[in-house]
């Protein structure tokens, strides 16, 4: 049987850990114990492990931008897919150079904002082989913003990229994407916390020979409602886009408040009757009080019922609703 130590036991105890007299336990448990080290930004391998069909997706983008691209260039270009990552949004954006052509977008009506970012050296070659060149060129980009000729190509080719990225989604959840606004530092670019994890889509772009690399970044909270359908499970009520935000809604929807009109009856008057009206006078409705009446919702008549009083109180009691049509 286990014996309780006294407040002077307790305290002879303590005293002699602290003298050495007594050797701490230093079993599992204790303050000897090694403890596991987790790093927080491994939980990305995670999130992409339970949604595979996002390669899918990014299969179909390829195949898609890759036949938009070659017929605004006029050339055929090649873009190849490389597997998704993920990563901080902090640290994505510590690595990006300046200039970085960036540009925000919309993924109605899924939460959050994508990224698209088309490196520098892309930019320059797609400007060159618009006009005829091979995209080969040699561009000095360092210490220089882009021109207005090189952002209006860019901006082309970033909508071509976006509706390419609304239809590869079609099949799996419709999205819509918005261009929102586009930035040339990426230190200005704000829009998550730093510690948010984002998935990074990479994309190279060849013209026989590499052009250069366009990425595609989306937080990862931004699929927590779809993510039974990137993990393969369709289930009958898919078009739910977040059965939380459905819940929160019909709770609203229940607890609004309507205004019912119950009219007691009608009588028809002349302008002289109704100018010569008084006090105490009586006008005759057309309602028998022993027929029922209808109470009306924003106009529509819902129920026939009637009216009376109950503690002192006026009020209407339902008989029954009034179907559509009647």
């Amino acid at each position: 049987m286990n014996k309780l130590l006294s407040q002077d036991e307790v305290d002879a105890l303590l005293k002699g850990i602290d003298t050495g007299d007594i050797e701490a336990d230093e079993s599992p448990g204790g303050r000897g114990r090694e403890l596991d080290a987790y790093d927080w930004a491994s939980q990305g391998s995670n999130i992409m492990s339970t949604m595979p069909l996002l390669d899918v997706v990014n299969t179909r983008y390829s195949q898609r931008f890759r036949n938009a691209l070659s017929s605004v260039l006029r050339k055929m270009v090649d873009i190849t897919t490389v597997p998704i990552k993920t990563t901080k949004f902090k640290e994505f954006q510590k690595a990006l150079p300046i200039p970085t052509s960036m540009h925000l977008f919309k993924i109605e009506p899924l939460r959050g904002m994508g990224i698209l970012v088309i490196e520098s050296r892309l930019v320059f070659s797609l400007v060159e082989a618009l006009f005829g060149g091979t995209g080969q060129g040699e561009t000095h980009i360092e210490g220089r913003d882009f021109t207005p000729i090189e952002k209006k190509i860019v901006e082309k080719v970033v909508q071509v990229a976006l509706v390419s990225f609304m239809e590869s989604w079609q099949d799996v959840h419709p999205i819509k994407t918005e261009f929102v606004r586009s930035e040339s530092n990426p230190l200005a670019v704000n829009m998550i916390s730093g510690e948010e994890v984002l998935m990074s889509s990479h994309f190279e772009v060849e013209l026989k020979q590499p052009l250069g690399s366009m990425t595609i970044c989306l937080p990862v909270s931004s699929f927590q409602p779809i993510r039974h359908k990137l993990a393969g499970g369709y289930r009958e009520d898919d078009d739910d886009v977040d059965q939380l935000w459905v819940s929160q809604l019909t709770d609203r929807l229940l607890r609004t408040e309507l205004e019912m009109d119950v009219t007691l009856g009608r009588a028809e008057l002349s302008v002289r009757e109704l100018l010569n009206l008084k006090k105490g006078d009586i006008v005759l409705l057309e309602n028998n009080y022993n027929h029922p009446i209808r109470a009306s919702i924003a106009g529509i008549p819902k129920y026939e019922g009637f009216v009376g009083r109950y503690n002192s109180k006026k009020v209407f009691k339902v008989e029954q609703p009034i179907r559509p049509g009647t």
